[in-house]
């Protein structure tokens, strides 16, 4: 018995100090693209000059890609060739481990949705719809996703902005009624997806309930309100609003810290 526990709390003892390892090592590559990620919300001007050097000093394959989706956005804003930098983005090495699709790894870096929505929302204003289509396809081949939230607002905005016939309407009205209980997604940021969910709404023209368009002007003054609806060009019908609960679902942002389902 005695050796039996001996040996349960040794291997307990080796995965604390594991994790341990694995998480002060996540932060080291976390550390800096969160900085990015905070001036690409703020739309500082050296933004895309750290992206870039980030991109280039950065080891991590999973990091590479997360900051190539945040890169791909200033060189459409900037007008330049994002011919490389597209093809180079690869989904696989931000949501797989091993080769293997993981669901925390999802987890790790629901963030990464967001800006996929944002910069999908930029190609449409610019009429960039080979980028846009390129986008959809990358998430979309990603088949295990199929049951998340994230993986359906993201087509239901691609339908959207493509102005398919169904438009996404119809997940978009249930995601705001509620309609998302079958489904994985990241609680941190289900209030931000029903946000984008009623600006998605309203850029199509379809009625929502009252609650959520009188929200929009308050989802506009926040960063990435303001950045996706001045992209579906409706900001000027919902002008920003300050409201004291607007910053509740702007984060956006990456967690420092491990996150699980």
């Amino acid at each position: 018995m005695e050796i039996a526990l001996f040996v349960a709390l040794s291997i307990l003892v080796a995965y604390v100090i594991y994790r341990n390892v694995v998480l002060i090592g996540r932060f080291r590559h976390n550390k800096e693209y969160i900085e990015c990620y905070k001036e690409m919300l703020a739309e500082t001007d050296g933004a895309y000059d750290r992206i870039c050097k980030y991109i280039e000093n950065e080891s991590s394959e999973e990091f590479q890609n997360k900051a190539r989706i945040l890169k791909l956005y200033e060189e459409m804003d900037r007008e330049l060739d994002v011919t490389d930098t597209l093809n180079n983005i690869d989904l696989k090495k931000v949501f797989y481990r091993n080769d293997k699709y993981s669901k925390k790894q999802v987890m790790l870096n629901s963030e990464v949705f967001i800006w996929l929505y944002l910069n999908m929302a930029r190609a449409r204003k610019l009429s960039k719809f080979d980028v846009l289509n390129s986008l959809y396809e990358k998430i979309s081949v990603l088949k295990e996703m199929g049951n998340r939230v994230e993986f359906q607002l993201c087509k239901a905005i691609y339908n959207a902005l493509c102005e398919k016939e169904d438009a996404g309407v119809a997940f978009l009205s249930s995601l705001l009624d509620g309609g998302y209980v079958g489904y994985e997604y990241d609680k941190n940021f289900i209030g931000l997806y029903k946000r984008l969910a009623a600006a998605t709404l309203a850029y199509s023209g379809e009625p929502m309930e009252d609650f959520y368009k009188e929200d929009l002007p308050a989802f506009a003054a926040t960063q990435i309100g303001k950045v996706y609806m001045r992209d579906l060009e409706i900001i000027e019908k919902y002008p920003p609003k300050t409201d004291e609960n607007a910053a509740e679902a702007d984060t956006g942002l990456i967690q420092d810290t491990d996150k699980t389902e």
